[in-house]
């Protein structure tokens, strides 16, 4: 358990983990399920940002800024690349073989500009109106979205990076995660942490369910898209519930 978080680690962020770990396709596999566990320290990583920065301002549209510069740098904007590659693939109205083509072009196109200039407006925004605890919660309940479209979802490639998370994950691996992620939101946030964790399962199931008519299946870009918008919606629900 302990190798298979080091490794999920250092594979989905940029956090310097002073120990030599071998890439195990299994154990990365199976390490995906303690996604919302990475999430908390991402999200304290956030929290000790937003700590530091209010000592010097007392500016919440600034600290939010701060903490979106934080994330993508904790992050290494990994999800972020899959948002913009899938809006460029799924709104270019192409049938399936040239939509996954379009994702795995690294070009960014019109529509993967446009959601990123979006995004960043959103959650800057929404960080600066949402309670602070919000700000820890955000990066846990935005990673069951990997876990769940794992779980759920079929690979829309032949092959592909994202193969072990799919091969090594199972329903009863999305009820472990969910476990986990409903037990640290109802810490910090009570029932109001609970009810924003099955408002953005709902909308994580409900988008792969839309991916996967159009794509028949899923793949990493959609699953990386699918947290970063969970991130938005989590805040939204924190703007709402505040």
């Amino acid at each position: 358990m302990i190798k298979q978080f080091i490794l999920l680690t250092q594979f989905m962020t940029r956090i310097p983990v002073p120990v030599k770990t071998e890439y195990n396709e299994k154990d990365f596999g199976k390490s995906i399920k303690y996604f919302p566990v990475l999430g908390l320290l991402i999200g304290g990583l956030l929290y000790l940002t937003y700590f530091i920065v209010t000592k010097f301002t007392d500016s919440r549209l600034l600290t939010a800024v701060f903490i979106v510069i934080a994330e993508t740098v904790i992050t290494g904007a990994i999800h972020l690349d899959g948002l913009a590659d899938t809006f460029d693939g799924l709104f270019s109205y192409r049938p399936k073989d040239k939509i996954l083509e379009i994702m795995k072009d690294s070009r960014i196109g019109t529509n993967g500009a446009i959601v990123l200039i979006i995004y960043f407006l959103l959650k800057t925004f929404l960080l600066a109106e949402a309670d602070i605890k919000y700000i820890i919660m955000m990066p846990v309940i935005a990673r069951l979205a990997t876990v769940t479209n794992a779980g759920l979802g079929t690979y829309a490639r032949k092959n592909g990076m994202s193969n072990a998370i799919m091969d090594y994950n199972s329903k009863s691996d999305i009820l472990i995660s969910l476990l986990i992620t409903s037990v640290i939101c109802f810490f910090l946030g009570g029932f109001k942490g609970i009810i924003s964790v099955f408002v953005c399962l709902a909308f994580i199931i409900y988008f792969l369910f839309y991916v996967t008519k159009k794509i028949d299946g899923v793949t990493g870009d959609t699953m990386g898209a699918s947290l970063e918008m969970t991130s938005i919606l989590v805040l939204i629900t924190g703007v709402i519930l505040k």
